[in-house]
C-alpha cells in the first residue's frame, strides 16, 4: 500500500466499493483520473475490509456502486455508516458522476437495458416555470435595443451576398414534444451543379453570423410566443429527435422543459459532433434537474464567452 501513497500522493483517492459497469463508466473518465486516484474494493475478493484501506490509504470519498448496493455485508453497512457519521464522504456512484462531471449519468447495460436511479425525478416545479417565464421576458425586452440592430445588419448581409429569403424557418420539436417553427437568419445558399444535383453550403457572410451567434437572434421572437426559454436544451427536427429516441430512451426527457437559444450543452460542447450526442444530453438532465437562477447566470457568462472567442458549434 505504501507504494499507491508514494505514487499518488498528489492525488485524492476515492474508494470504489464493488465496482460495476456504472462505476467503470467513471473510473475510465478523464475527469476523474485527473483529480482522484481510485481504488477498487470488493466485499468479495478483498483480504482487507474497508476501515484498512480508508486508514492506510488516507482515503477521504468512499463511492457506493448503487447498482450492487444490496450486495454489501452487514458488517460494510456498519463500516460505511460510521465513516459517514465521522465526516467522510460515502456517496452513490450516480451522485457522485453528477458532482464530478456536472451532468447526469446514463448508463446503457445492453441495447434494451438501462440502469434508472432518480431520472424520473428531474423537472421544474411550477414556481420556477413561472419565475423563468418572467426572466425571460425581462431580458428579451432588455437586449431587443442591441439584437435588432444585429438582426438588421445579418439580413442586409445575407440578402447582398446571396440569393434566397434572409430569414430560415425549421420544424422543431419544443417543449411536451410539440412541434413549432424556429427562426434564424439564413446561413447557407443552395449550390447546382453541371449535374443538377443540388448541395447546401454555408456562405462567408453566413460563416461570421454563426460564429457571433447573430444567426440565433431571431428566435427571441420564439421566446415572446413562449416556444423557447433564453436557456435550455437546444430544438431538434422530429427525423433527429425520433432517431436520438432510439438511440438512447431517456432523449425524450429533454422536452420537459422549453428549449433554448443557449444551454448547459452548447456551453461545455460548442463544438459538438455527432459522437458527443450522450454527453450533450447528460448536460441537459442535469441543467433540468439541478435548474437554478444561478447556473442560468453561469450559462449566459460562459454564452458570452463563448460569443467573444468565437467558438462555433
Amino acid at each position: 500500500m505504501k507504494k499507491y501513497i508514494d505514487k499518488y500522493k498528489n492525488k485524492r483517492r476515492c474508494l470504489f466499493v464493488n465496482v460495476s459497469e456504472a462505476s467503470f463508466k467513471l473510473i475510465n473518465g478523464y475527469k476523474l483520473n485527473k483529480l482522484y486516484k481510485p481504488i477498487v474494493y470488493s466485499n468479495e475478493n478483498s483480504l482487507r475490509g474497508i476501515n484498512e484501506y480508508v486508514t492506510k490509504l488516507n482515503i477521504k470519498t468512499v463511492i457506493i456502486d448503487n447498482t450492487k448496493v444490496n450486495h454489501l455485508s452487514e458488517a460494510d453497512i456498519m463500516t460505511l455508516s460510521t465513516l459517514k457519521i465521522k465526516g467522510f464522504e460515502v456517496l452513490d456512484v450516480q451522485h457522485f458522476y453528477e458532482i464530478l462531471n456536472r451532468r447526469v449519468s446514463l448508463v446503457k447495460f445492453n441495447p434494451n437495458e438501462y440502469h434508472v436511479d432518480d431520472i424520473f425525478s428531474i423537472g421544474i416545479n411550477p414556481t420556477q416555470t413561472i419565475a423563468k417565464r418572467i426572466i425571460d421576458l425581462v431580458v428579451a425586452v432588455l437586449c431587443m435595443p442591441f439584437a435588432l440592430p444585429l438582426v438588421l445588419i445579418g439580413t442586409v448581409l445575407t440578402k447582398l451576398t446571396s440569393k434566397g429569403n434572409v430569414f430560415f424557418t425549421q420544424e422543431r420539436i419544443g417543449e411536451n414534444s410539440n412541434p413549432f417553427t424556429i427562426y434564424k437568419i439564413r446561413t447557407m445558399t443552395d449550390i447546382v451543379h453541371h449535374d443538377g444535383s443540388i448541395e447546401k453550403r454555408i456562405t462567408l457572410v453566413g460563416k461570421f453570423l454563426r460564429l457571433t451567434k447573430i444567426d440565433e437572434l431571431p428566435q427571441l421572437a420564439n421566446v415572446f410566443k413562449g416556444q423557447m426559454s433564453l436557456i435550455g436544451p437546444r430544438p431538434e427536427r422530429y427525423e433527429y429527435v425520433k432517431e436520438a429516441v432510439n438511440e438512447n430512451a431517456f432523449f425524450n426527457l429533454r422536452h420537459l422543459i422549453k428549449p433554448g437559444l443557449t444551454g448547459w450543452a452548447q456551453v461545455h460542447l460548442p463544438k459538438a459532433t455527432p459522437k458527443d450526442n450522450l454527453k450533450k444530453l447528460e448536460f441537459d438532465l442535469y441543467y433540468i434537474k439541478h435548474y437554478s437562477v444561478l447556473l442560468d447566470f453561469e450559462i449566459i457568462l460562459r454564452t458570452v464567452r463563448i460569443v467573444l472567442t468565437m467558438n462555433s458549434n
